[in-house]
């Protein structure tokens, strides 16, 4: 099976886009509602927007991308020998970084609001009580596991998906169709913000696409290679639609736009308007986002490249590792009173440098690699 340098390639682009996302977050007013605290110095409108664009697809590309992988992982079989692997490797990191890892981005978030005093005593509650919060950004490991165990079945089927697999055109059109069903369907009765309610299901539709597109890959990735500007142009439109109906909402109403945004408007007894529009809009912009980023993929990075095995080595641990540095990074800039910009590209450096460093520690020792997501190195890529 040829390697596709493309998809490495774009696996790493979306999962670093995590660090902007989240550090961005720390920089606007209504962060505190996540992190429970944000930087002493704000941005403004742009930053807000660049965060909704991001979040529009971000999540969604990253199951799609995990689905296309599955579809490359199940061609050596589906068998315990290969799925044993695969669940272990998405656990172990999921356990170990919530217990040992995930506590210093708490520790800077009970800091920020003056919850806590020491760090072994808040270590050890951190160990005793065993709550949500302390997955923090973990959740899309569960998902994926979850995901995994349920289409498990599914994967037998393996040869006959291939053969049914319907054009690229008719095949993102089924894909939209079904993503917006879900949505339409379940997001009116809860909000959801962690891949949870509606989302868990949104996001199992992208996980399911990613393998069907993985099981014609060749077509769609050449399919998209061809229509890159008409899929990105549809998706910008779909976004600018997509973000102006939500700003109507807002602006006619801050509860019902929130509720919009966020799902559950039914149970909060609020009627949004074009709330079902929004809703297929909602789903049409991250599928076309993410097939348009399929397309440039195919066309700018279809390349090895010199640091590809080891950028490809590295973003699963940069996942597992970035966000409790940058909550710690965002408790320390907030002692500064720098410019918002400088402090923000400050931290987009200290996050990226911070976790290549963890990485590599932890690459260093051997086996305890796998605790944040690493793997062995590769001689080279297959040919």
């Amino acid at each position: 099976m040829t390697r596709r340098h493309e998809l490495d390639w774009l696996r790493v682009f979306l999962f670093a886009l995590l660090v902007p996302h989240h550090v961005a977050v720390g920089f606007v007013d209504w962060g505190v509602d996540i992190y429970k605290f944000v930087n002493d110095r704000l941005a403004g409108d742009g930053l807000t927007l660049f965060i909704y664009w991001s979040h529009s697809w971000r999540l969604p590309s990253l199951f799609m991308i995990a689905g296309l992988g599955t579809w490359f992982l199940t061609a050596r079989g589906i068998g315990i020998h290969v799925m044993g692997p695969r669940f272990l490797s998405l656990l172990a990191p999921l356990i170990f970084a919530t217990a040992f890892i995930n506590v210093f981005g708490g520790y800077a978030i009970a800091k920020m609001t003056g919850t806590t005093t020491g760090l072994i005593s808040f270590w050890w509650d951190w160990l005793t009580e065993l709550e949500p919060r302390q997955v923090q950004h973990l959740w899309f490991l569960i998902n994926l596991t979850l995901y995994t165990l349920f289409l498990w079945p599914i994967f037998a089927l393996r040869d006959q998906i291939a053969r049914a697999v319907p054009k690229p055109p008719l095949l993102l059109a089924a894909l939209v169709i079904a993503s917006a069903a879900s949505v339409v369907l379940l997001k009116p009765y809860e909000a959801a913000l962690t891949g949870d309610n509606y989302q868990f299901v949104l996001y199992l539709i992208f996980f399911l696409g990613g393998y069907l597109i993985g099981a014609d890959h060749v077509q769609v990735l050449d399919w998209a290679k061809r229509q890159t500007w008409w899929l990105l142009a549809s998706a910008i439109i779909l976004f600018i639609i997509k973000a102006t109906l939500l700003t109507l909402a807002l602006t006619d109403d801050l509860d019902t736009g929130q509720a919009l945004a966020e799902g559950g408007w039914v149970t909060q007894g609020l009627s949004p308007q074009n709330a079902t529009v929004f809703s297929i809009v909602e789903a049409a912009t991250a599928w076309f986002w993410c097939v348009a980023a399929l397309g440039l993929a195919s066309r700018f990075l279809n390349r090895p490249g010199r640091l590809l095995p080891a950028f490809n080595r590295a973003v699963f641990p940069l996942y597992v590792l970035h966000f409790p540095l940058t909550l710690i990074g965002l408790a320390l800039a907030a002692q500064f009173s720098a410019p918002w910009w400088i402090e923000f590209f400050v931290l987009l450096i200290f996050v990226y440098i911070g976790s290549w460093i963890l990485w590599r520690i932890f690459d260093h020792i051997g086996p305890a690699a796998f605790l944040v997501g690493g793997k062995p190195v590769k001689p080279t890529y297959d040919k």
